[in-house]
């Protein structure tokens, strides 16, 4: 191969690399937020960010909050996938969190496999469906270090 054609397969691979990462969400580990006014579904309804993990991840609420409904909601644990559809992970039921600002519910996921791009997204809100009812949390957050470290 000559140097000119050399130079020009680099330049391509370079090319494609930089595209795939552009393309990648960004992801980190362990992190905390709010939720304010999510319902069902994800998407625009409300979606977590994505997070990198393997073997185990814990969802945590505390402060909740709902409108239109009882003191319950739906937590789907997600992997993002381009390609195809994404992969569930199960859905767990969060009451505690309802019972003061102090008061967490917690949901866990183990033997996962390792992605960059795991999310969550809320269901049945507030015992409701068809995206009925709005939650709020003054905490929300993802812990990835229990099984990990």
């Amino acid at each position: 191969m000559s140097g000119r054609s050399s130079k020009r397969v680099s330049a391509v691979v370079a090319m494609a690399s930089a595209f795939v990462l552009a393309l990648s969400p960004g992801a980190s580990a362990n992190w905390s937020s709010s939720i304010g006014g999510w319902t069902d579904g994800g998407d625009d309804n409300g979606q977590s960010r994505y997070w990198a993990d393997e073997s185990y991840t814990e969802i945590i609420f505390k402060g909740c909050t709902v409108q239109n409904g009882s003191k319950t909601t739906g937590v789907e644990l997600w992997d993002f996938d381009a390609l195809s559809y994404n992969d569930f992970y199960g859905e767990k039921t969060f009451t505690n969190c309802f019972n003061g600002t102090s008061y967490a519910s917690r949901g866990e996921y183990n033997g996962l496999p390792q992605e960059s791009d795991y999310f969550f997204q809320l269901d049945n809100v507030g015992g409701g469906s068809n995206a009925c009812c709005l939650l709020w949390a003054t905490y929300a957050g993802v812990d990835t270090t229990l099984a990990d470290s």
